[in-house]
């Protein structure tokens, strides 16, 4: 396997992986809305935490990274 199919396999994991934490980010905060303040502010932080793990993987992956909202 040359060097860039091996890096486009492991840009495409990294692209997989940070997907699905955004998207696990989202569904936390969506359901946070039907929940009590307690377990509402759970969930939006476990959503925040998936978000920075996802930012974190883009920064050591080499990803153009947005660096402020």
């Amino acid at each position: 396997m040359s060097v860039t199919t091996a890096t486009k396999f492991a840009d495409a994991a990294v692209d997989r992986r940070t997907a699905g934490l955004t998207e696990r980010a989202a569904r936390l905060r969506a359901q946070a809305d039907d929940l009590g303040p307690v377990e509402a502010m759970t969930f939006r932080r476990r959503a925040a935490e998936l978000e920075l793990e996802a930012w974190a993987l883009m920064v050591r992956s080499g990803t153009d990274v947005p660096i402020a909202a």
